[in-house]
C-alpha cells in the first residue's frame, strides 16, 4: 500500500493551504479598485460640468470679413430742437409757433434723455397738460417737409435724391429713415451695402437749419440694424457737423447651439424669432413701456413701427399725456435706445432691471464713435456715416463641449484610471455567466 506524500503547503485534509499574504493582496486589490472607481466617477463629474454648466463659447472666426459682406446700418434722422428765427414777441404767429416748438423741445429732451431733460419739472409743462403726446410729432409734419429739411445726399460718393432715399418714420417725434424695413413705404431692396470705407464712402447728408420761420437747433441721429427700429447708437447734437465712423462686428452661431437653452446661449435663431412674432426691438420697447407704466401709472402710445403688436399691460391704465413727461424724465428711460438693462437711480435707489431681450444668433453690431465740429456762419448741418475700416471681426458661437466629446472624455477617463474598455467590460461579464464562460481543464 503506497503512502501519499504531503506537501508543506497542504492541510491535514489534503487541500492546499492558503498563503498568509493571499488575503492581504486580495483586500488591497479590492480597495484599489474601489478607489479607482471613485476617482473615475469624480473626474467624470468634473468633465460633465463642462457640458452642463459651460454650454456655449464665442471665439473669433475670421478677422478679414469685408464690409461688402454685411448690410450698411439703418440711419434715422430726427429734428429734435426747434426755435423761431428772428422771434418777434408782438407777432401772434411767432408766439403760437414758439409755444408749439417749446413743447416739442421739452418732449424731445425727455425722450432722448438729454442733459436738459434732467432739470425739467412739472412747472415746465403746466401750460400743456391737455395736449396729447401722439399729436406733437404730427403737428410738425405740416411745417417740416422732406424737401425743406434735406439739402444734399450722397450715397457711396454719388449724389442721390434725398426724398427718394429717406422715408417717413414716426417714432413719437417725426423722423426720416434710410435702409430700414420699418419705415413707411420702405424700399423692398433694402438693406443695401457698401464696398469701401472712409469719409463719404457711406451716407453723407446735408440738412437745412432754416425751414420757414423755424431754425433747427439740435439733431438726433440713430444708428440701428436694418431689421430693428431701436438704435445701438443714439447721437444727439447741436453742432454743425456730425461724423459717425462705424466699427461693425458680426456674430454667428453653429446650428448645434440651438439645442441649448436660451438662457445659456443668450440669443434666438431666426425661426424662433418668427415663431414668437416679436423682434428684439419690440421686446425691449415693450419692457421700457411696461417699466414706465409701472413708474408713471400711464401708458405711452406705441410708435408706428410696433403698432402691429400692441404691448400687453399688466392692468388697464390711462394714456400718457404731456403732464407725465416730468415722470419720464425722472426715471431716465430712452425710448430710442436698444438698452437691455434699465437703470433705476432715483430717490437714492440704485438698481437695474434686465429686460432679458436677446438678439438674433446671427446679427451685426454697429459700434459708433461720434465726432462733432462747429463752423462759423454755417447755415446747414452735415451728417457723415461710414465704415472706419474695410474689414471687420466675425465671432462664432459654438458648443463648449458636445455630447460626442463627453462620451470620448468618459471613455478616456475610464481607460486611464481603470484600464477598462467597452469590449473588455462585456467580455468580463460574459466570462462570469456560466453558459458563456470558457471551459476550464479538470484534473483526473
Amino acid at each position: 500500500m503506497s503512502g501519499v506524500i504531503k506537501s508543506d503547503n497542504d492541510n491535514d485534509d489534503g487541500k492546499p493551504r492558503k498563503h498568509p499574504c493571499h488575503c492581504l493582496r486580495r483586500l488591497s486589490r479590492i480597495l484599489l479598485k474601489l478607489l479607482a472607481a471613485v476617482l473615475t466617477i469624480y473626474v467624470c463629474i468634473l468633465s460633465s460640468e463642462r457640458y452642463f454648466m459651460y454650454w456655449v463659447q464665442t471665439t473669433i472666426e475670421r478677422t478679414d470679413v469685408h464690409v461688402s459682406e454685411i448690410a450698411f446700418p439703418a440711419i434715422t434722422i430726427c429734428p429734435t430742437h426747434l426755435a423761431v428765427s428772428n422771434f418777434n414777441g408782438s407777432n401772434r404767429k411767432h408766439i403760437e409757433l414758439n409755444n408749439r416748438n417749446r413743447i416739442f423741445n421739452l418732449m424731445a429732451d425727455v425722450q432722448w434723455s438729454s442733459r436738459a431733460g434732467d432739470q425739467l419739472t412739472a412747472e415746465d409743462f403746466k401750460d400743456f397738460h391737455n395736449l396729447s403726446m401722439s399729436d406733437i410729432g404730427d403737428s410738425l409734419i405740416h411745417d417740416y417737409k422732406c424737401e425743406d429739411l434735406f439739402l444734399q445726399c450722397m450715397w457711396r460718393r454719388r449724389q442721390v435724391d434725398c426724398c427718394s432715399f429717406f422715408r417717413n418714420f414716426d417714432f413719437g417725434l417725426f423722423c426720416y429713415s434710410f435702409n430700414t424695413m420699418h419705415a413707411r413705404n420702405a424700399d423692398p431692396t433694402w438693406p443695401w451695402s457698401v464696398a469701401d470705407s472712409g469719409f463719404n464712402s457711406g451716407l453723407n447728408v446735408k440738412l437745412n437749419r432754416f425751414v420757414g420761420e423755424n431754425r433747427l437747433e439740435r439733431l438726433g441721429v440713430i444708428v440701428h440694424e436694418p431689421g430693428q427700429f431701436l438704435g445701438t447708437n443714439v447721437i444727439y447734437s447741436s453742432d454743425d457737423r456730425i461724423v459717425v465712423p462705424l466699427q461693425p462686428i458680426r456674430f454667428t452661431a453653429e446650428p448645434g447651439v440651438k439645442a441649448r437653452p436660451v438662457e445659456m446661449r443668450h440669443c434666438y435663431f431666426t425661426d424662433e424669432v418668427m415663431l414668437s412674432g416679436q423682434s428684439r426691438s419690440e421686446c425691449i420697447h415693450a419692457c421700457h413701456l411696461n417699466y414706465m407704466a409701472k413708474m408713471c401709472k400711464c401708458y405711452f402710445e406705441i410708435p408706428m413701427a410696433v403698432k402691429k403688436r400692441r404691448v400687453q399691460m399688466e392692468t388697464p391704465i390711462r394714456l400718457c399725456s404731456v403732464q407725465d413727461l416730468p415722470c419720464f424724465g425722472k426715471h431716465k428711460v430712452s425710448l430710442f435706445s436698444m438698452s437691455n438693462v434699465i437703470e433705476e437711480s432715483s430717490d437714492n435707489v440704485f438698481n437695474t432691471t434686465d429686460c432679458k431681450c436677446y438678439p438674433n444668433c446671427n446679427h451685426i453690431e454697429y459700434h459708433a464713435s461720434a465726432y462733432t465740429d462747429n463752423f462759423d456762419g454755417m447755415q446747414n448741418m452735415e451728417v457723415d456715416v461710414y465704415f472706419e475700416e474695410e474689414t471687420l471681426f466675425s465671432y462664432r458661437s459654438t458648443l463648449y463641449i458636445t455630447l460626442l466629446d463627453l462620451m470620448v472624455s468618459y471613455g478616456g477617463i475610464a481607460g486611464l484610471i481603470l484600464g477598462t474598455s467597452v469590449i473588455g467590460g462585456i467580455t468580463a461579464i460574459l466570462d462570469r455567466i456560466s453558459c458563456c464562460g470558457q471551459p476550464s481543464s479538470r484534473r483526473d
